[in-house]
């Protein structure tokens, strides 16, 4: 094809140059491989966990897309909590979904990472690697996770601002709200002392997949609390801390109980506190995992 083209009084003109086109397209096409902040992490071994992750979070942090309409960003939880019911039912239930999605997303990028800090550590073992190659991998990893643990932290501070903002407009709505959510919260949590009877191995996460974390020792004295999934969260003396199976110490589940003549709007703002809560335990104990789960044996 010809790079000149007819004007108006029929002398050739030139086509401007094509190469601003293409390195703006190739700029875009490499927007997708930048890490958050702009730096290219051209070794992302995660790459579609922290993709899912990333766009999860966007829904409570302004991130999202806007629809073709333009009339709301695209995945985004409304913040307009009015004073009707219906309102507040329609946009806690969409919440609770995003919330879902978030939770599903943040267990799948932690165990990636852990995955991908066991196998720095096999390739050591086996003398596939070097050991300052193995450092610098670890503490790659390391950085990535301090990331995704920062963002994640900011999701969960909007997620608590959000509900703190709706909270003068669900107990209009539905009076007693706040003072029944607050006791139900106070139930589920409750914590109590047992004893092992056999050694217990603790998860990262409440899932019987989940990487092994840690374990508690036959007749050791240990905190227990209901989590999900037929899970308790267990702490004990020297910071252990992890997930094991209600039945290791038969105690009973944590779920979001009904609160009683509050109707469905009280029962949403509770499940919407044990989404909010189970959310920051795996944060925290994310955090804690960080410590010792991604350093090379001695």
């Amino acid at each position: 094809m010809s790079d000149a083209f007819q004007g108006r009084e029929g002398k050739p003109r030139r086509r401007g140059p094509r190469w601003p086109i293409l390195a703006t397209a190739a700029a875009l096409s490499l927007a997708g491989c930048m890490a958050p902040g702009g730096g290219f992490d051209g070794e992302e071994g995660c790459r579609p966990q922290l993709t899912s992750f990333n766009a999860a979070g966007d829904a409570f942090l302004g991130n999202a897309r806007r629809d073709p309409s333009g009339l709301l960003p695209l995945g985004t939880v409304p913040t307009n909590f009015g004073r009707s019911a219906e309102t507040l039912d329609a946009e806690l239930r969409q919440e609770n979904a995003e919330l879902d999605a978030l939770q599903i997303a943040f267990d799948a990028l932690l165990y990636c990472r852990w995955i991908e800090a066991r196998l720095v550590r096999a390739e050591l073992a086996a003398g596939r690697i070097a050991r300052p190659v193995a450092e610098s991998r670890m503490a790659a990893l390391r950085s990535r996770l301090q990331r995704d643990l920062t963002r994640a932290q900011a999701v969960l501070d909007s997620l608590e601002q959000r509900a703190s903002a709706r909270e003068a407009a669900l107990e209009a709505a539905a009076p007693g709200t706040r003072e029944a959510t607050r006791r139900a919260r106070a139930e589920t949590g409750a914590t109590r002392r047992v004893v092992a009877a056999a050694t217990v191995p603790l998860r990262l996460r409440p899932e019987a997949a989940a990487p092994e974390i840690g374990r508690v020792p036959a007749g050791q004295a240990v905190t227990v609390r209901p989590a999900q999934s037929g899970f308790a969260l267990v702490e004990g003396q020297g910071g252990l801390r992890g997930y094991a199976p209600t039945g290791a110490f038969q105690i009973a589940e944590r779920t979001a109980r009904a609160v009683a003549g509050g109707g469905p709007l009280r029962q949403l703002a509770a499940t919407n506190i044990a989404r909010r809560d189970n959310f920051a335990e795996s944060l925290g104990l994310a955090r804690e995992a960080a410590v010792s789960g991604f350093e090379l044996a001695s």
